[in-house]
């Protein structure tokens, strides 16, 4: 800030001008709901309590989130944590914010709509994003920390499938009140899921490990998925949650790799395994984190190096959600070129996106949730 240096201010005068909103937005909630974070928040500042309920919905409204100020964070998409996150920024009223891919989670349109919405405060915002089509024509100044800034992924040739095996399968599927449309992925394809915020995404991949209750029918090559012993469920299906640290087992990058790789290659020699985990950290530039803490790489960082744990393993299906979120274009392609190759070897893929081209580029079905299947 302009004549102020605010490393010798206090946190609390400090917040006046300057806000962060971190990629992973459940790194900064402290307590169960947005209304009670909000609370916090403001008390934090030492905002009057007579003054915090006009804060509360002026900053709840601008983002449409007040139907999710007294659910648990636990229930909220990803899209809708950021949209929380996003709301207690600014109700703090800070002259600046920092967005650090506040948008990762959250389909083009809401973003855009988020944007213009922020950009109506008069406030100055300093956003760190991979998706820089969101900010065309909304920018007054870009900076690329990138060599090749306009790297263009190329388009990819479909392989089609000659597998007739179906290994998932739905009929009538009703989770949590939401209806899904049937699906019938057949060994060895990829399958986009895509939807707006909010939308079931993620509850939808949950269910798929027995994680909520369903209603219709959902299969596993045949077999009632409710049917199928939760031990036999995950030797055939494998998932990457939307926060990979929630699966993190290791206490640095290699002995998680590493991990897996012994788990599911038990007959290999002890060279061979190590050197298949500095294999597959090279194919998605990590090496040069193997000594780190899973918890201390980037969200982006700490997505592919989830992705590699359960490629490393013999799984049949593969569920990833949102697997190209903090991820710049280089690093997506070799994601889902490496998932396109595995699928050519009978690995089935279901992932969720908001990206479009990576859906059309890769995908052999686009199933869209509240949508027409195309």
């Amino acid at each position: 800030m302009i004549g102020i240096n605010i490393h010798s201010l206090s946190p609390n005068k400090r917040v006046q001008y300057v806000s962060i909103m971190f990629q992973n937005c459940d790194l900064q909630f402290c307590m169960r709901n947005l209304y009670q974070e909000l609370i916090l928040c403001l008390e934090n500042i030492d905002v009057f309590p007579e003054d915090m309920p006009e804060r509360i919905q002026t900053a709840s409204s601008l983002l449409g989130v007040e139907n999710l100020l007294h659910r648990n964070f636990n229930t909220l998409s990803g899209g809708e944590k950021q949209k929380c996150a996003l709301c207690c920024i600014l109700a703090l009223k800070s002259k600046c914010i920092i967005l650090d891919e506040a948008f990762a989670n959250i389909d083009d349109k809401s973003a855009k709509e988020i944007i213009h919405l922020i950009r109506q405060t008069g406030l100055t915002i300093l956003a760190i994003d991979h998706n820089i089509a969101l900010w065309e024509n909304v920018y007054d100044t870009r900076i690329n920390f990138d060599d090749s800034p306009d790297f263009s992924m190329p388009h990819i040739q479909k392989i089609e499938c000659e597998s007739n095996d179906i290994v998932i399968e739905t009929e009538n599927l009703l989770i949590n009140g939401i209806s899904f449309p049937n699906m019938a992925l057949k060994k060895g394809s990829i399958t986009s899921i895509l939807g707006p915020s909010g939308c079931g995404k993620t509850t939808f991949f949950k269910t798929l490990i027995r994680q909520h209750k369903y209603k219709g029918s959902i299969s596993f090559s045949g077999h009632e998925l409710i049917k199928i012993r939760k031990s036999r469920l995950f030797a055939q299906c494998g998932i990457v949650f939307q926060n990979p640290s929630n699966q993190f087992l290791s206490l640095n990058v290699y002995d998680e790799i590493l991990f897996s790789v012994k788990r599911w290659n038990k007959n290999k020699s002890e060279q061979w395994h190590n050197e298949k985990a500095s294999e597959l950290l090279k194919s998605f530039d990590l090496e040069q984190y193997k000594k780190y803490s899973p918890y201390m790489l980037s969200q982006g960082q700490q997505r592919r190096l989830a992705v590699l744990t359960m490629l490393a393993g013999e799984q049949d299906i593969l569920l990833l959600d949102e697997p190209t979120y903090g991820q710049d274009y280089e690093n997506i392609y070799s994601i889902m070129n490496l998932l396109e190759e595995k699928s050519k070897h009978g690995l089935t893929v279901l992932f969720s996106t908001h990206n479009e081209k990576v859906a059309r580029d890769f995908s052999d079905n686009i199933i869209r949730i509240g949508g027409q299947d195309v």
